[in-house]
């Protein structure tokens, strides 16, 4: 590597991110309700899974009951309907947990493949005991964390509920730099930004904006990618 390849490396580095505003609309939140409609059945049989199993393994707060599982469900649909989702073929979902928004999102769209990641064994063996129970073909568990999974499909997206930083974010678009970020994270995710060298592209939609529910107060569904030079220039 050459001098001037570190200056142009340097210089790209201290490029600032592109947060690019998007709007929810009528027809994505019909689209989500479609979603449930037509998948009702076994949303609602992981619903009471989850709900059985976070009395044995912290999956969510233990005061939670159906309503709030409910709510869940709903927000971790909501990255099914935006931006390039329908177009990617798999998932690799970040810190799962209890299966979101991993298991809903498998349950919908039976047509792509979902690897579930949490670095908990016992969080690992509830999901796994629940994507049997619900017979999902595409959906599997594993007992990792995401910088030491070794990705085996040609083309992916990451998902995640809340439960990654958007360095870490940076490190694996590093090493799979096609790979898109589809994120539910909280209004403060642009303090996260700061600590990113990695110019990225954020895709804002702010559910907060549309629906006046106070479980989606802050809630943000954020689309990221590498920004390159045109696209900043």
């Amino acid at each position: 590597m050459t001098d001037d390849d570190l200056t142009v490396q340097t210089l790209f580095s201290m490029m600032p991110h592109k947060i690019v505003p998007k709007f929810f609309s009528d027809e994505m939140l019909e689209s989500v309700n479609n979603l449930i409609e037509a998948n009702e059945p076994l949303l609602s049989q992981y619903a009471e899974q989850l709900l059985w199993w976070n009395e044995k393994v912290n999956l969510l707060s233990r005061n939670s009951d159906m309503k709030a599982v409910e709510k869940h469900i709903v927000h971790s649909l909501f990255l099914g309907v935006v931006g390039s989702f329908a177009r990617e073929k798999a998932f690799v979902d970040i810190g799962s947990g209890g299966g979101l928004p991993g298991i809903p999102l498998a349950i919908c769209f039976p047509e792509k493949k979902f690897e579930l990641l949490d670095r908990t064994a016992r969080k690992c063996a509830a999901m796994n005991d629940m994507i049997g129970q619900l017979d999902l073909k595409n959906a599997t568990a594993h007992h990792t964390e995401a910088a030491m999974f070794h990705v085996k499909h040609e083309s992916f997206g990451w998902t995640s509920k809340h439960a990654i930083k958007l360095s870490e974010y940076a490190g694996l678009s590093e090493k799979y730099p096609a790979a898109k970020g589809y994120f539910l994270k909280g209004e403060d995710y642009k303090e996260e930004l700061k600590e990113v060298n990695l110019p990225l592209k954020v895709l804002e939609f702010k559910i907060d904006d549309y629906l006046t529910d106070p479980f989606y107060d802050g809630k943000r569904v954020l689309i990221l990618q590498q920004l390159n030079e045109t696209e900043n220039s």
